[in-house]
């Protein structure tokens, strides 16, 4: 009953995608004919001692089968196939409860899918709680609310440098071309902790290093973004898993924060912020507050020019390939920066994510996570919240080639601030 009330307050995820003769795709809600959710029930033997134990790893609910299966995401079953979110609920033995929530992306990110289930668990509380800013429904056009006042080019061959767009290519054929020959087994995810309070040490001394110039700052996500690269970096390299030489570094950018834009709607518009770092930057842990400096610039020199001109490629380039008829379009873009071939690093920051306010009234999860199956690239959220309802803790998702991850181990920069949470 308290899904139910949730999901008609929220028309992206009780609504559908209709995929029209000209190709084109709208996003629809009718009270009358609800698109509802798959929601399933089980109980396991595995109690929650034995998940604590573990480390809350993923790969122990997956044996016992708490997940389901990702949806085929072809364009042209969106509309008849395919729920906008699905739910499965896990009653632990002995007590406890696991809940594996998936939507489609298309429609939800990771913002939107931890506000609702926060939504969701006030409404089966039986509060009287507003819609969350954001889960309210927004137009279609990937530009709401912006002020398209300037002079902007339309026209595709304004492509942002950092993303790239192939229809010639399978979608799989793109990954083959973008991700190293390297097989599953040796692919080796980890989750890592870090104190907000070792943070702060960290971020203290890149701002007592005399590295920055008057009037220049770095934000806690440059100064975390800075060490898990050069930490990463220097496993790879040390671990010979790719040559000595020059880092691609880069910080991801949610294009909608610069441009005063609501975090809802379709999709996440985020850009991947790159900068170069020599090989000294990432080998010499004293040359940590220079590439948090490099950091900084690189996500400053984004106006938001640039960012509503990547939108509008985006949005046009998106729809060009719907109308000509291309299957699950938005897996011909990619992000050079996250070409595995090349030696490039980078961070996703999501420790504003409301990920653990989902209190169905049995308090606060003990643990949640997501999935980051792609090399080098680290996805941050936050960790567990402390006395004050405050997280002390930021969980970062490392996937890494086994010798990396095993040289990453053996880091005393790494080690000295870092803990182990879980192998995933």
């Amino acid at each position: 009953q308290s899904l139910t009330t949730a999901l008609h307050s929220c028309p992206l995820l009780l609504g559908r995608f209709t995929v029209h003769a000209d190709q084109t795709i709208s996003h629809s809600y009718d009270p009358r004919n609800p698109n509802l959710p798959t929601f399933e029930f089980q109980s396991t033997d595995l109690t929650f001692s034995e998940l604590k134990s573990q480390g809350f790893a993923y790969s122990l609910c997956q044996r016992h089968n708490m997940d389901l299966a990702i949806p085929d995401g072809a364009i042209r079953r969106l509309s008849d196939e395919q729920p906008m979110l699905m739910v499965k609920v896990t009653y632990l033995h002995g007590g406890g409860a696991a809940v594996f929530a998936m939507t489609n992306h298309v429609a939800f990110d990771g913002n939107a899918m931890f506000s609702f289930l926060a939504y969701w668990a006030q409404c089966n509380n039986g509060h009287g709680v507003e819609l969350p800013v954001d889960l309210q429904p927004v137009s279609n056009a990937i530009l709401t609310n912006v002020d398209q006042t300037s002079d902007i080019p339309k026209d595709a061959a304004q492509s942002p440098a950092e993303i790239s767009v192939d229809a010639t290519r399978l979608p799989a054929e793109i990954g083959t071309m973008i991700t190293r020959a390297v097989s599953r087994d040796t692919m080796i995810p980890c989750v890592y902790s870090i104190t907000t309070q070792d943070l702060r040490k960290l971020k203290q001394q890149v701002e007592a290093s005399g590295e920055l110039q008057d009037g220049e700052w770095v934000s806690s996500n440059n100064v975390l973004t800075a060490l898990i690269s050069q930490c990463v970096a220097r496993a790879n390299m040390r671990a010979h898993v790719y040559e000595h030489g020059p880092w691609t570094v880069f910080q991801a950018l949610d294009m909608r924060r610069p441009l005063g834009l609501p975090l809802r709607g379709l999709g996440s518009p985020i850009i991947l912020a790159e900068c170069n770092a020599s090989a000294d930057h990432v080998l010499r842990p004293d040359r940590l507050p220079a590439l948090a400096r490099r950091v900084r610039m690189s996500v400053d020199a984004y106006t938001p020019e640039y960012l509503r001109n990547a939108m509008q490629w985006m949005h046009t380039t998106y729809a060009g390939l719907a109308r000509d008829g291309v299957d699950e379009p938005w897996r011909h873009f990619w992000f050079s920066a996250l070409n595995t071939n090349r030696r490039c690093v980078g961070v996703s920051c999501m420790n504003r994510i409301p990920i653990y306010d989902a209190d169905f009234g049995a308090g606060r999860p003990v643990m949640a996570r997501s999935f980051n199956p792609r090399p080098n690239y680290v996805i941050v959220f936050p960790g567990l919240p402390g006395e004050t309802d405050v997280y002390d803790s930021l969980h970062m998702y490392v996937t890494l080639e086994r010798p990396a991850m095993d040289a990453l181990r053996a880091d005393p920069e790494w080690t000295s601030v870092c803990t182990l949470v879980s192998e995933f």
